[in-house]
């Protein structure tokens, strides 16, 4: 047992909305990850969480340090994100393809809203956490997490409403582990991944010709909306390795998931009421099933911490593997675009975090970090991913009751880089075209900023 004695779309666009949307800036961390996992670890900006002592909720990062548990413990805790993304100059250029002999098209610069003071509402990310120790070398552990999530939302009458209007990504991650303390100096764990993930896209498709009295006739009266959720399953895996007892040194592994998304979709395309799929008109309102996959990265963090006195110095450095995130295919089989293939591109990305502790007195420990976060997003940041590199200023504070319980409190604010999107997006073909059904030009420049305010109970027992 290690360090036991220490005292202390339109359907035929939903491959693209599914792709931009779960990569929304709200939550905060690159990509759509959300690092909001654990108030005790927020405060110090999880710096050397894969190395953590005595603190149950890591077990998410590196199931290993379970083994340092003294007692069993209980985790409950929750953070708020207040993000601020602003948008400004924004406009879009949309075009509609038509099928036919000969083929068609309808290209207008899109009208409306060229401003949004802030495109990404709160959010509040819960976390939950046991560890019960078995014997001097077994504790096993289960977290229950939202690893990934986002929430966005634009003006109906945004000039980029035919790429984004509302997004919505939910996921909850079952996570029990367990870990063996080989020696003294050695421990290992294993856990296994169940994360459930619930989605919600809606955009503005179909023909647009910035007339007015000529698209109250034609364009669409509503925003297509898909629904969807689904299972995937992963594993993560760690070594906790400590040369004395002021020293700790941990690895965590988290394997890529594969989510498997069904659901249904209703596309608007024109005015008038849906109708039952399949349909051979592109012209046409449409309920169809919706099928998808997804994945998300695996991730590696290496984490250090070493007590000197009442103080604990942390570091932590994780490398976040987005190349799976190079495409994303989409079938809609009532639809009259039954595939959809979209490129993303994106790089392997790096995050690292230095922190420190602080035990003040017996019942008040402070702490602190900064971090500095990659984004994964090149050239196809686009509306719905105006993705960056961020700067997280991190601290925190542990309260204890009593000897059983505890309340840890973090605060963060986050610094994004400016950033501007300037993008065109084809989505959509069909059996008779190979044609993209719709494409998208557009832009706009995007300024933010966040705030996290965790709170968590810890019960010792």
């Amino acid at each position: 047992m290690i360090g036991y004695t220490y005292s202390q779309p339109r359907i035929s666009s939903l491959a693209l909305l599914l792709l931009q949307t779960t990569l929304s800036p709200v939550v905060f961390a690159a990509g759509f990850q959300i690092n909001e996992i654990s108030p005790s670890l927020q405060g110090d900006a999880t710096a050397g969480a894969a190395a953590a002592y005595n603190d149950v909720s890591a077990m998410f990062i590196n199931p290993a340090t379970l083994s340092t548990l003294r007692e069993n413990q209980g985790y409950l805790g929750g953070s708020e994100i207040f993000p601020h993304i602003r948008m400004s100059n924004a406009n879009g250029v949309h075009t509609v393809n038509v099928p036919g002999v000969p083929p068609s098209d309808i290209t207008a610069m899109v009208h409306g809203q060229t401003y949004e003071d802030n495109i990404s509402p709160s959010a509040f990310i819960p976390d939950g956490y046991i560890g019960k120790r078995v014997n001097d070398k077994v504790v096993i552990g289960l977290g229950i997490i939202a690893p990934y999530g986002l929430k966005t939302a634009y003006s109906q009458n945004s000039v980029l409403r035919f790429a984004s209007v509302y997004s919505s990504v939910k996921t909850i991650d079952i996570n029990p582990s367990i870990s063996y303390s080989i020696n003294e100096h050695l421990a290992v764990g294993l856990g296994f991944q169940a994360q459930y993930l619930k989605a919600k896209f809606t955009n503005f498709n179909g023909p647009y010709t910035g007339i007015v009295p000529i698209d109250a006739f034609i364009a669409a009266d509503y925003p297509t909306t898909l629904n969807g959720e689904g299972w995937g399953y992963g594993y993560n895996a760690g070594l906790l390795f400590m040369p004395d007892l002021k020293t700790r040194l941990g690895i965590g592994y988290r394997s890529q998931i594969l989510e498997h998304l069904s659901g249904n979709g209703m596309q608007y395309t024109s005015p008038g009421p849906t109708v039952p799929a399949p349909s051979q008109n592109f012209l046409f309102n449409a309920q169809s099933a919706v099928f998808a996959s997804m994945r998300t990265p695996q991730i590696l963090t290496f984490s250090a911490a070493r007590d000197i006195a009442n103080w604990t110095l942390k570091a932590s450095a994780q490398v976040n593997f987005w190349d799976c995130f190079d495409q994303l295919t989409i079938n809609m089989p009532g639809a009259f675009a039954t595939n959809s293939t979209i490129q993303s591109q994106w790089k392997n990305t790096w995050f690292g975090a230095v922190g420190a502790e602080y035990r003040a007195t017996p019942t008040w420990t402070v702490r602190g970090g900064i971090a500095y976060d990659e984004t994964p997003t090149t050239a196809f940041r686009d509306a719905r991913i105006p993705d960056s590199d961020r700067v997280w200023v991190n601290i925190g504070a542990t309260y204890a009751l009593n000897k059983n319980t505890s309340i840890d409190a973090a605060y963060a604010h986050i610094f994004t880089q400016d950033q501007m999107v300037n993008v065109s997006q084809a989505s959509g073909s069909s059996a008779t075209s190979t044609v993209p059904l719709e494409v998208n030009q557009i832009y706009a420049n995007y300024k933010g900023s966040a705030d996290v305010v965790a709170l968590a109970l810890r019960y010792c027992f």
